[in-house]
């Protein structure tokens, strides 16, 4: 049996999917814009020095005085080449390093 308002609900989900949708991807494209380091901090990365790898990214960009960021994210999906990193700079293609 459905639950009263059941399709109201489901338009009410869509709606807000559509919403954060949207935004993560202006969040992204801002993001973006500057030079990117992606560390993979998952489990397996940080079992393999990725916090540490960090640091390091950010602490160079720190002393160099770049205008561009390294940020922690999750799983990368390459366990065996951890830790990784993923360098963006438009308009070049993404490298990842491990």
């Amino acid at each position: 049996m459905k639950a009263a308002g059941n399709g109201n609900n489901k338009k009410e989900i869509a709606l807000n999917y559509r919403k954060l949708h949207q935004e993560a991807r202006v969040s992204w494209q801002t993001l973006r814009q500057k030079p990117l380091v992606l560390v993979g901090t998952a489990t397996c990365g940080r079992a393999a020095g990725a916090l540490q790898t960090l640091r390091a990214f950010q602490n160079e960009i720190a002393r160099r005085n770049l205008d561009a960021r390294a940020v922690e994210v999750g799983c990368l999906g390459h366990c065996y080449a951890e830790p990784l990193a993923v360098i963006y700079k438009e308009p070049f293609p993404p490298i990842v390093y491990g």
